[in-house]
């Protein structure tokens, strides 16, 4: 279960520099509501994304978006849905939910941007 801890932990910071790097705001970590957690919340201007970081050691058991299943997606959808009723002022049109799948391979990271795969 450590393992799996600082594997998230780790997946969640390297997220940070590689939306940073594309210019994103983050605007909130590990945002928790009522029916679920939201990874990271980013904008760059009216854009905002709402983002499930994934991470794996390797893709022996599957690649990191396959552990979003069906219930996963549903509260991440909670999540978002409370948010936006807490945050008024964000324009639903330009909301998107994206995975953030990231893979260890020899050191280096394999990182793959699913955007808009909710």
């Amino acid at each position: 279960m450590l393992h799996n801890q600082i594997l998230g932990k780790t997946g969640e910071q390297i997220a940070v520099l590689f939306f940073t790097e594309k210019g994103y705001e983050i605007v909130r970590t590990n945002w928790r509501g009522k029916f679920g957690e939201i990874d990271l919340i980013i904008r760059k201007d009216d854009e905002w994304r709402f983002i499930e970081v994934k991470m794996r050691s390797n893709i022996k058991y599957g690649y990191p978006e396959e552990a979003v299943d069906t219930r996963k997606r549903a509260h991440f959808y909670s999540a978002i849905s409370e948010f936006l009723l807490q945050n008024k002022h964000i324009n639903e049109d330009n909301v998107s939910a994206d995975i953030l799948a990231i893979v260890l391979n020899d050191r280096e990271f394999d990182i793959r941007w699913l955007q808009d795969s909710f």
